[in-house]
């Protein structure tokens, strides 16, 4: 069987804590709700292939469960009035239901079809796994993509989640044909509609796009692009589950702030309340400006003069975006302005806590852009306010 990957698991253990959706999403309810909804739509809309005519097909979906160790039945079926290439499934009580658009079947050849359908009910062993748990965070993910009040980081989780299980979803599809070149040419001819594709020229393609520009992203939340995929399914034949650090980087990469989902941006919080904790540690810091700042963070800031190691913290945030680390110098430099009457001392002291955290660059252009300044006028305040910090600390011995 083939393992989900590991943002899989991190976001079902991150909705399994927001207790009240989880339980909705998990409900049984919800689900037989969902089920009705689902069952109408099929009988509506498509037409259901008879097993004892459409042999090929069925054959297709046999060789693909028996391959992916399934035994739940699986019925085919073809949309009505629908133009666009496609196949999706559907899981329903126990049963698969795999419904084609347009004239994919005409257009793909036997193993292409067969790989479409490896894809297909991938998607069905991945609802399996974590104890059913992916199916219900699958389900609160296209939740979130239908929700007005969804964050940017909401949508960023999903589609990242969405574009794991395509990838996941192509890996099955490999397993079913044995051969990775049928993944990759259906994925082409049903972007393009194009009747001949060369796989491995394909591959080569997404490889120069990733040569050329190494932070290329993807985008889109249904299906991510198709060199993203391609190259994907190229570099876990190549390496088996040894890629799996590699496409991380290719599809997460060091992502700007304004990209960021959940997991990052807990991430970003909790180093910005570490990086509070240390600004407010000294006690002449701890005045009730400062205070009321630093609780403006939706945090309770511990009042102590010693506080955490940062090391850690440290590596953190050198591995952060640019973006994300100018997002912490404006932390920083918003304790300098806060409180007139500590003068110029908040300002050495956050030059000190800059250079601590590695964020001397970039402390140093927001003050310079802040202020108006030219790198020699900025250079001057810094010995100045770190002289000023000092003399402040050398008088309160």
């Amino acid at each position: 069987m083939i393992s989900f990957l590991p943002y899989h698991e991190k976001t079902v253990q991150y909705f399994k804590k927001q207790i009240k959706a989880w339980q909705f999403f998990s409900s049984a309810q919800q689900k037989e709700d969902q089920v009705k909804d689902l069952r109408n739509e099929l009988l509506k809309n498509t037409y259901r292939f008879d097993e004892s005519y459409e042999t090929g097909s069925y054959n297709k979906i046999a060789i693909a469960k028996n391959k992916l160790g399934l035994t739940i039945p699986v019925a085919a079926y073809q949309a009505q009035h629908a133009e666009e290439l496609n196949a999706t499934v559907a899981f329903i009580e126990g049963e698969a239901h795999i419904v084609f658009s347009g004239n994919l079947i005409e257009l793909l050849d036997e193993e292409e079809l067969l790989a479409v359908i490896g894809h297909e009910l991938a998607h069905v062993q991945l609802y399996a796994q974590l104890n059913g748990d992916l199916e219900v965070a699958d389900r609160i993910v296209h939740a979130v993509v239908n929700n007005l009040a969804s964050t940017p980081a909401h949508y960023e989780t999903a589609r990242l989640f969405n574009l794991y299980t395509e990838i996941f979803c192509d890996r099955g599809a490999c397993m079913v044909t044995e051969n990775y070149k049928p993944v990759i040419s259906s994925l082409v001819k049903i972007a393009t509609g194009l009747k001949t594709v060369n796989a491995d020229s394909y591959i080569k393609q997404a490889e120069e796009i990733f040569s050329s520009d190494a932070e290329t992203k993807t985008a889109g939340i249904s299906h991510p692009e198709n060199f993203i995929r391609a190259r994907a399914i190229g570099l876990w034949h190549q390496k088996g589950i040894e890629a799996n650090k590699e496409i991380t980087q290719m599809i997460e990469g060091n992502a700007g702030i304004e990209e960021f989902d959940l997991f990052r941006q807990e991430q970003i919080t909790h180093i910005t309340h570490q990086i509070i904790e240390k600004i407010v540690g000294p006690g002449w810091m701890q005045t009730a400006s400062t205070m009321a700042l630093a609780q403006q963070f939706d945090t309770d800031i511990p009042i102590a003069e010693k506080v955490s190691p940062t090391d850690g913290l440290n590596l953190q945030i050198e591995r952060l975006h640019q973006s994300a680390k100018d997002y912490l110098s404006y932390v920083l430099y918003d304790f300098t302005t806060v409180d007139a009457t500590l003068e110029d001392i908040p300002l050495g002291y956050c030059f000190q806590l800059a250079d601590e955290f590695h964020l001397g660059a970039a402390f140093s252009n927001t003050v310079k852009k802040e202020r108006k300044l030219t790198d020699k006028k900025v250079s001057n305040l810094r010995k100045q306010s770190l002289a000023s910090l000092q003399s402040h600390q050398t008088n309160s011995l």
